[in-house]
């Protein structure tokens, strides 16, 4: 490829494609790749499914790398993942390819054999993996920070159903776990109830480790689950998600142990309108921290805000974390037909904390809402 080049971490913005046809995604890959780069290399297991569009081929086992140049498309896997992958592909245009030794330095050989002179890179690879592919790769290296992820923000309609039906599974979930969290059993039981309930009922493991926190546990945004015993009076906070043909949900309810107290009462109530304030500020184009302030204003005002020091939310999809972001400092819009959460919290140390979390999807209208769940609070 001759003529000036541009960095392809500088490279403009295409569109996102609201299609699940892993041709035009590629497509509007190879329009940000004009003129950057000869040929994108994609390592992450999600991106390279993404592109790729197979399913039942890749798991969370970073052994793959997806070429794409501006006339073809091929994916180089090891043995263990090679026969599924060229099962997936058959009748397709992916040519599948089996690596020998490290994938990663197999790409950088197959492309050097072809005289490539530059290639653009995920940033995601780790220090070492991008100091082996510098050393082996006899071209120009560039980053192309979130070229996949922006395009994955935006979900075409069969990504959205399976989103959807990975929510409706978890919400079956939570029906089903009311009944396991009394006074008495722990944080780990009731978790692992979680984890079995929804592969009983197709999920494909979990979106993410399930957060069973409960008493003082409940003003850790993050807890880890462990031994203890939910104690009368307790806030426990439940946040888990099911996966469907590969795609995440994640949703958040908070119930009490026992009779809730006037504090507890004041805290879920600021929360719950807070989540709502948040959902009704949801529009597509709207910067992400924008509708952050929509909820965090009514959390402010009733007094906590010192209490709540995360963003609202988050993308989900093929990972539970992902673009676009709902915080402070998400100054970028938010596209239509992206799917985030709407999680707003308030954690008092030593007292608990209360967390509700809606999944929805942006849409002309506002924010539609996946999870069907009650967010009246549940005294147990």
């Amino acid at each position: 490829m001759s003529g000036a080049r541009t960095s392809p971490q500088d490279a403009p913005l295409v569109p996102a494609v609201s299609t699940g046809d892993p041709e035009a995604r590629c497509a509007a890959l190879r329009e940000r790749l004009s003129g950057a780069a000869d040929v994108f290399l994609a390592t992450t297991p999600a991106n390279v499914r993404y592109l790729t569009g197979f399913d039942g081929v890749f798991d969370e086992e970073p052994a793959h790398v997806a070429l794409i140049d501006q006339g073809t498309r091929r994916l180089l896997t090891d043995s263990r993942y090679f026969e599924a992958a060229s099962t997936a592909a058959h009748g397709g245009d992916w040519r599948v390819e089996l690596a020998q030794g490290d994938v990663l330095l197999h790409a950088a050989n197959v492309l050097n054999a072809e005289s490539c002179e530059s290639l653009g890179f995920e940033t995601t690879l780790s220090f070492d993996r991008h100091a082996a592919l510098v050393k082996a790769f006899a071209g120009v290296c560039s980053p192309a920070k979130g070229w996949v992820e922006d395009l994955r923000a935006v979900k075409d309609a069969e990504e959205i159903s399976r989103i959807r039906a990975a929510q409706a599974l978890t919400d079956v979930a939570f029906d089903h776990i009311l009944g396991f969290v009394r006074e008495g059993a722990t944080e780990l039981e009731i978790a692992l109830e979680l984890e079995f309930f929804m592969r009983r009922e197709g999920s494909e493991g979990v979106a993410f480790a399930p957060i069973v926190a409960s008493g003082p546990n409940s003003a850790l945004p993050h807890a880890i689950v462990g031994p203890r015993a939910l104690a009368k009076g307790d806030f426990v906070v439940l946040d888990f998600g099911a996966r469907l043909g590969g795609y995440c949900a994640d949703m958040t309810r908070t119930v009490v142990i026992g009779q809730a107290g006037d504090e507890q009462r004041s805290i879920y109530d600021t929360v719950r309108r807070a989540n709502e304030a948040g959902a009704a500020a949801v529009a597509a184009g709207k910067p992400g921290c924008e509708i952050d302030a929509a909820a965090r204003a009514v959390i402010d005002d009733a007094g906590f805000g010192e209490f709540f020091g995360h963003g609202l939310g988050h993308g989900v999809g093929l990972e539970v974390h992902e673009q676009p972001g709902l915080g402070a400092r998400s100054t970028a819009p938010v596209p239509l037909g992206s799917v985030v959460t709407i999680e707003p919290g308030i954690y008092i140390p030593g007292m608990g904390g209360v967390r509700i979390e809606d999944l929805a999807v942006v849409e002309e209208s506002g924010a539609r809402i996946l999870t069907h769940s009650t967010k009246d609070l549940i005294e147990l």
